[in-house]
């Protein structure tokens, strides 16, 4: 029996439930996110954890999406009307620009091909004044495609412009100049006509047909578009370009339709991209842009600190409850994915509600720019008829008058209390009911201990506990166990309930040796051979009483309906059913106890532990409890040893034994 125990949790290697972050894993973790009164520094902890993982995300994606908005933002404007790759003749001038353009713009990934003739001039009003600007040629259905020029005309229109009669200039140049549309504007250039004096300038006026204001001040103060045919004619190019601007769908995408654009071109070309016009600007862009990432990110990594602390802390304070989980056979990696799903649970919902945050921020603000389950439910307790409501009355009473005089009898209704049952799946055969009959059981030996031995090291010496310690218990056996405080009955029971490693001898359960398991399978015969009870009851104080008997059953990979059901049952069985729903520090210490009992039943062990269960008793309450501990072994046919201080008690069991001299002999 233990031994297919131990093989079914091999086979799954992942803990009871054959999966991890199981039912019994996420009840447990939510539970700790719900600090009580006196772990209220360890919330604080977590809420601030969690408010600087949402501040420290939603900063980082405003920021982030301020650099990528400034970035693209600069992007637009200034290859809003300077192209993305320059194309500039090798072999002779372009004067197939026609021809070329049409098959430049036919490349995949080309949106426009621009033919641009271009040339310094000094720009003058006739009213006085004049400053620098760039003469742009380009023709009338090119420039209409160039929205960031077309879209924005803030005066005028394209019309003179279609027609050459006209040109468009930048509004802050219209301002410093004193010029508006239907004005003329004076160029001057110096590439003029050849003469016998030298080189004359070439001065000629032209009508304003437009104003454009594109954002850019460096654009807007500085650029004259002008014709195509005009232009040629004012730089002496007639005929031809001096060099096609292209657009394309993705500025990043340049290099791979550099050979694309070469092969089209079908002749010798020299290709110059917008990053390395602008190489100087946007790499410093990119050095920003890195180092505000870096720094936001460590404001994470903060935040995510404070988790682990806040983590450590709370292992810390949950060392006792770690250690009741270990004792019904909650595996190291399930205690290990609880906290796991704590800390988690705090760093997903903060940074969820950090996305949250940015994105809202992000979408209601405006920036410019600057310059712009495997199965493994092997024993289940028999629903039907299992642990019925007692007749009387659940008022909510500690004990009534018919139960002080009637004792356990009047207590455990024993007409009608059925027999504990379990339903145990058998290798290569379906569940077998098993009823445990103690007469039956009694011939079984349950625990088998065989020369046990277990030693402490004590500074320089060595304490021995066992020294070859021997004893057997049997099913529907009651054993007590009466040794003064200090000879070892805690050790034994830990070593019989495979808590403790013995240095020495054989440790038999159901007839299969434990010694040399490992952590895991010996937690899986914990899980499914042993219950528990101690001193004190060692509830988990996040816990309800129903939630407490749950709990090893959750861990043994029952269903959330089955195992309530059950440990309802248990609740009514034990009279305490109407505290269900109450905290273990809601519950006196009687019926703190009987929960205890019961929790250390849920799924049906064969064996049951006890050390000292009703010391922190009244004697009244320690007989009523005791009462309800006996009935329901003798009932159910468990093997149960019992360490207590109290001979009356001692003397109701099936017999006594006591720790003399490290071994364990009849009392």
């Amino acid at each position: 029996m233990a031994e297919a125990a131990v093989d079914r949790s091999s086979k799954s290697g992942l803990g009871p439930a054959g999966k991890p972050f199981s039912t019994f894993e996420r009840l447990v973790a939510w539970r700790y996110l719900r600090a009580r009164r006196k772990e209220a520094f360890i919330s604080v902890i977590a809420g601030f954890s969690f408010v600087g993982i949402m501040l420290g995300v939603a900063t980082l994606i405003i920021v982030m999406a301020v650099m990528n908005g400034f970035r693209t933002e600069l992007v637009s404007r200034i290859l809003g009307i300077n192209g993305h790759m320059i194309v500039q003749p090798v072999d002779g001038p372009f004067t197939d620009y026609p021809v070329l353009s049409s098959k430049l713009a036919a490349v995949p990934g080309v949106k426009m091909a621009l033919p641009l003739v271009e040339g310094q001039v000094l720009a003058s009003a006739q009213a006085g004044g004049s400053t620098g600007a760039l003469v742009r040629g380009a023709r009338a259905e090119d420039l209409t495609k160039l929205k960031t020029v077309s879209d924005n005309i803030k005066s005028g229109d394209m019309v003179g412009y279609a027609s050459g009669d006209g040109v468009l200039i930048g509004s802050r140049m219209a301002d410093q100049l004193g010029l508006r549309v239907g004005d003329l504007i004076t160029l001057t250039s110096p590439d003029g006509d050849i003469t016998p004096m030298g080189v004359s300038p070439r001065i000629k006026s032209y009508k304003i047909s437009g104003l454009f204001e594109i954002g850019m001040s460096e654009y807007d103060s500085s650029i004259i578009f002008m014709p195509l045919e005009e232009a040629q004619l004012y730089f002496n190019a007639e005929g031809l370009v001096q060099s096609i601007e292209l657009f394309v769908d993705n500025p990043d995408d340049i290099d791979d339709l550099r050979p694309k654009v070469e092969e089209a071109a079908g002749r010798q070309i020299a290709i110059t991209d917008w990053r390395q016009r602008n190489q100087t600007f946007f790499s410093a862009l990119q050095v920003e842009r890195n180092v505000m990432f870096m720094i936001l990110t460590l404001i994470v990594l903060v935040a995510a600190l404070n988790i682990i602390s806040g983590l450590i802390m709370l292992v810390k304070d949950k060392g006792s409850d770690i250690a009741i989980l270990r004792t019904m056979g909650a595996s190291a990696g399930a205690i290990m994915r609880i906290f796991f799903m704590t800390g988690a649970a705090i760093g997903i919902v903060g940074t969820i509600a950090g996305v949250l945050l940015g994105v809202l921020v992000c979408v209601n603000i405006e920036i410019r720019p600057p310059v712009l389950l495997l199965d493994l439910r092997h024993r289940a307790l028999q629903s039907a008829g299992l642990f019925p409501q007692p007749a009387a009355g659940r008022d909510g009473s500690e004990r009534n008058d018919l139960d002080r005089r009637h004792g356990a009898d009047a207590l455990l209704h024993r007409d009608h209390l059925p027999r504990l049952a379990c339903l145990q799946a058998r290798s290569g055969a379906g569940p077998a009911l098993r009823i445990r009959n103690a007469a039956f059981m009694k011939r079984n030996v349950v625990l088998q201990l065989t020369g046990v031995e277990r030693h402490y090291g004590q500074g320089g010496t060595l304490l021995s506990i066992l020294k070859g310690a021997d004893f057997s218990i049997s099913k529907g056996e009651i054993v007590a166990l009466v040794a003064p405080s200090g000879t070892g009955k805690s050790t034994l029971l830990h070593v019989a309930g495979l808590l403790e490693h013995p240095d020495g001898g054989e440790v038999n359960i159901n007839g299969h040796a434990c010694d040399g398991l490992s952590d895991e399978k010996r937690t899986a015969i914990r899980r499914s051979e042993i219950g528990f009870v101690y001193q004190f009851h060692h509830l988990l104080p996040e816990f309800s009483a129903l939630e407490n008997i749950m709990m090893p059953q959750l861990i043994a990979g029952l269903s959330w309906k089955e195992a309530g059901e059950r440990a309802g049952q248990l609740l009514d069985y034990m009279r305490i059913g109407h505290r269900g729903s109450h905290r273990p520090g809601e519950l006196s210490g009687g019926e703190q106890q009987r929960v205890a009992i019961a929790r250390a039943v849920a799924n049906a062990p064969t064996l049951l532990l006890a050390d000292e269960p009703t010391g922190n008793l009244d004697p009244e309450t320690a007989s009523y409890v005791f009462d309800a501990l006996e009935a329901l072994v003798r009932q159910s046919g468990l093997a149960a040893l019992i360490a207590t201080h109290n001979h009356e008690l001692a003397r109701r069991m099936d017999r006594r034994v006591t720790i003399s001299d490290g071994k364990i002999v009849d009392f």
